[in-house]
Parts: structure tokens; sequence; C-alpha cells
């Protein structure tokens, strides 16, 4: 357990969010072994937007779509989310994650940062409820907007940053 909540702590401590240059788009990825979800926010950094989901048939055919998708948007930060467990704890899918992020910052000058995905698929699975439709009928959208969940949740922390400073 220690050495959980010292992973979590080091992906808390690791992004230096007053680093973020505006304007310039920020690109977020939510990482499945079978799609990736992807939203991409405003040159202001104030809304998030899906954009698209990947078929993820390999790590190097994924990680080149996305590489061309962030040339394609001039993004300037990517940002995957860590689907950490309730307790702290980094299971199977996060360490997928983490290794899909490190491909990834291999085949891109951008900074790719990692941030805690809790939540976020149900909150899209709700979403779609709410609207009428069928979750499991809109897999693919539920990628997508869960990336759109991630990314909102990471623009909201980077404007409190912005005005308060780190904390």
């Amino acid at each position: 357990m220690k050495n959980d909540e010292n992973q979590l702590n080091s992906v808390k401590s690791a992004i230096s969010l007053s680093g973020i240059k505006t304007p310039g788009r920020l690109l977020s990825i939510d990482y499945g072994k079978q799609r990736i979800g992807v939203a991409m926010s405003d040159p202001m950094q104030m809304l998030a937007s899906s954009l698209c989901t990947i078929h993820n048939t390999g790590a190097q055919k994924s990680v080149n779509e996305l590489v061309e998708i962030c040339k394609k948007n001039e993004i300037i930060t990517i940002v995957v989310g860590m689907p950490i467990n309730m307790n702290g704890s980094y299971g199977d899918s996060a360490q997928a994650a983490r290794d899909f992020a490190n491909a990834l910052q291999q085949k891109i000058t951008i900074p790719v940062l990692h941030w805690d995905e809790r939540w976020t698929t149900v909150s899209a699975q709700k979403s779609l409820i709410s609207q009428g439709k069928s979750p499991s009928q809109n897999r693919d959208r539920i990628d997508q907007i869960a990336a759109a969940f991630l990314l909102q949740a990471f623009l909201d922390r980077l404007a409190f940053v912005r005005k308060h400073g780190e904390q």
C-alpha cells in the first residue's frame, strides 16, 4: 500500500500545471485495450470537446494516429488518464495506460502528462443515459465523452492553479 501511495503522489507532483502555455490546444486520452477515447480543448484551454475514438489494434499504430492528430490540431500538451483504483493503487489498467503514455512520449516532443481519471467512464455512461441513449450501443461515444470529462477536470484544475497558484 505504501508503494501505491508513493506512485499516486509521484503522479500528482509530476504535473506542473503552471508550465502549460496558453493559447494552445490540449489533447486528452482515455486509454483502453480495445478503444482509445480522444478529446481536445479550445485554444484558450477553457472547454473540452470529444474528438474521436481510436480502435486500439496495436500500440504503435495507435501512437502514430495520435501523433498525426496532434500535428493536425497543433496540440501543445497531452493528458493521459490514469485509471487509478479507488484506494489510490495502480492496477493492470493503470500500468497499461502508463506504458502507452511512455510509448507516446517517445514519439512526440510535447509534454505527456498523467491525470487521475476515476469515475470518467461512469460519468460518460450516465450522460448518455440522461440523453436517452444506450451505453452498450454507444461504446465508442462513451470513450470520447470520458476523455472530454477527463480533460475538462484537468482544464478546471489548470484554471484554478493559474488563478491561485499550485496548492
